[in-house]
């Protein structure tokens, strides 16, 4: 008997400890106040917007129930209001009760429907943070509750520029990915357009989101966290193509941050880093990503393209002729929920048998063809270049600028004629007459006075002008160029300074035929085709963590 009871004192020693109790935590003394019309997160575009999804209701019915499915724990506490026989007092301190079954029974399709809806799905946090607790279990599902709901109102509502992640967009990416993990406290204030003196330049304060939290070490993390990510696990997804669309990539970014102000504190260092970055993140998302991509869309230099099931379904259907049979038979496939205690009305719908945003499912989709239930209106858009607003000087015109970005490794590219047709046209042969017209041609493009993102130039030749040649110069040792003609690479001339040297320090005369090139110079001679020919001189480091190109479009005439 005595081991026995050892066992059990043994067992009993060896049990975990939750540091987190669901349930309900009341807090004693006077509730903090809920402000019904004051944002949680007032800087998010979804309140800084005005924007409308079609068909909201049913929108809201389907992404909810989705919601609940996929996330039971998190969300089952707030699907019915609470029990006033076990929980009376709760109705004498929450002026606003409110659940996602009472959200789902509301009409919210009016014009300041969204924002109303929004403000009752942030109710569901105010109410469960003045009513517990704010360090326990429940308090930090309400907060993922909210966020959960907003990520996909986010992707509903941007359907029309959430575009499909093509090798230009991947790189795109990559590249604001890469300016968030770099960022320092003063990047980020020198971007929002606020500098203190005082500020550093070195850390980078992303370090601590790059990797997953380790399970061993803060295994309390994964008991609040429903979906941990990091930037590193991020950027390795958006390289390998995980990522489908442009949103899916912001939502799990976003998330990465969310997840730290759910989990700490206040006070912390690592929530102050997490609420700069999540802002940062998103300025670059919305006032350089996507002004550049359109940008670049507009000229040609990449093909958006969208998912057209789910752009046609949204914006053309939104369901089918089947839901709303299936609405009608709710009592029968609701029992998931009625017996858990939670936020409710006791009311619940049922999941809709098909995607909201993608309709049918594919076997239905091949065989039957979206229907349009009301025509589609966008407005036009501004032209980019408007002549109208070019004559008038109002600051409107800022928008359409381009971010001057001077060569950094670039520092100067020319390009002129060879020097048989200069020395023909100069010096002409016994009896010849000098020649009237100036055929040779001479550019010269300056790194430091140019643009990186207005890299393309074009310039027209006569028909004798069908040898080029083109040096080009780099600021820094260690880089690599090259440059590609109609698709074809060319293989550049360098000549040291040292190799013209003799043994005895005397210097060799120059070569009329031969050019002398420094050691950071290049030359190419090039052989163009009759008509239209693409140059591209391309300069990397050796990482190729960093590109820089210039680009010409040279006509040779018939």
């Amino acid at each position: 008997m005595p081991p026995k009871k050892r066992k059990l004192v043994e067992e009993e020693e060896e049990k975990p400890v939750t540091k987190y109790a669901a349930g309900k935590q009341p807090r004693n003394g006077v509730l903090p106040e809920v402000v019904y019309n004051h944002p949680m997160y007032p800087e998010s575009e979804l309140h800084q917007e005005m924007w409308t999804i079609p068909k909201f209701n049913l929108f809201i019915s389907f992404t909810l129930n989705y919601l609940i499915e996929s996330y039971k724990a998190m969300f089952k506490d707030f699907i019915k209001l609470p029990s006033r026989k076990f929980h009376p007092q709760y109705y004498y301190k929450i002026q606003q009760p409110i659940s996602i079954n009472e959200i789902k029974s509301r009409d919210y399709e009016f014009p300041d429907g969204p924002h109303t809806f929004l403000l009752d799905i942030e109710l569901l946090a105010k109410n469960c943070i003045s009513y517990n607790e704010p360090d326990s279990l429940i308090v930090k599902n309400s907060l993922q509750v909210v966020q959960y709901i907003e990520y996909e109102v986010l992707k509903a509502k941007n359907v029309t520029r959430n575009y499909l992640v093509s090798d230009d967009v991947k790189y795109r990416l990559l590249t604001y990915l890469k300016r968030v993990i770099n960022a320092t406290d003063k990047n980020i204030e020198e971007e929002m357009g606020v500098v203190h003196s005082n500020t550093d330049d070195v850390m980078k304060i992303a370090e601590p989101f790059m990797q997953l939290v380790d399970r061993d070490e803060l295994p309390d993390y994964y008991e609040v966290i429903h979906r941990p990510t990091a930037l590193g696990l991020i950027r390795q997804n958006l390289e390998v193509g995980y990522y489908s669309k442009i949103y899916d990539f912001i939502v799990d970014t976003q998330a990465t941050f969310q997840n730290a102000l759910v989990f700490n504190d206040l006070d912390t260092l690592i929530y102050q880093d997490a609420k700069k970055l999540l802002g940062y993140f998103n300025h670059l998302m919305q006032h350089k990503f996507f002004p550049e991509l359109q940008d670049a869309s507009e000229r040609g230099e990449t093909k958006l393209e969208y998912d057209k099931i789910e752009y046609e379904q949204y914006l053309a259907d939104g369901g089918n002729e089947n839901t709303n049979e299936l609405l009608e038979d709710d009592d029968l496939t609701d029992y998931d929920f009625n017996h858990i205690e939670g936020l409710g009305n006791g009311y619940n719908r049922t999941i809709l048998s098909e995607d909201y945003l993608l309709g049918p499912n594919a076997t239905e989709s091949q065989s039957k063809k979206p229907m349009l239930s009301t025509p589609i209106e966008e407005p036009p858009k501004i032209l980019k270049y408007n002549i109208i607003k070019s004559m008038q000087k109002e600051l409107i015109s800022q928008e359409h600028t381009i971010e001057k970005v001077p060569y950094d490794m670039i520092d100067q590219v020319s390009i002129f004629s060879s020097k048989s047709l200069y020395h023909q046209a100069t010096n002409p042969g016994p009896g010849a007459k000098p020649s009237c017209n100036q055929n040779w041609v001479a550019y010269t493009f300056n790194g430091a006075q140019m643009n990186q993102n207005e890299n393309m130039y074009s310039f027209n030749l006569q028909p004798v002008q069908t040898f080029l040649t083109l040096t080009a110069k780099i600021r820094h040792a260690g880089l690599e160029s090259s440059l590609m003609v109609n698709s074809e690479n060319i293989k550049s001339l360098k000549v040291s300074t040292d190799a013209m040297k003799q043994e005895d320090g005397q210097q060799l005369e120059q070569n009329e035929e031969k050019e002398v090139i420094k050691n950071d110079s290049e030359r190419f001679d090039i052989r163009l085709n009759e008509g239209l020919n693409y140059i591209v001189f391309k300069c990397q480091n050796s990482d190729k963590e960093k590109i820089e190109f210039m680009k010409f479009w040279v006509n040779v005439l018939p």
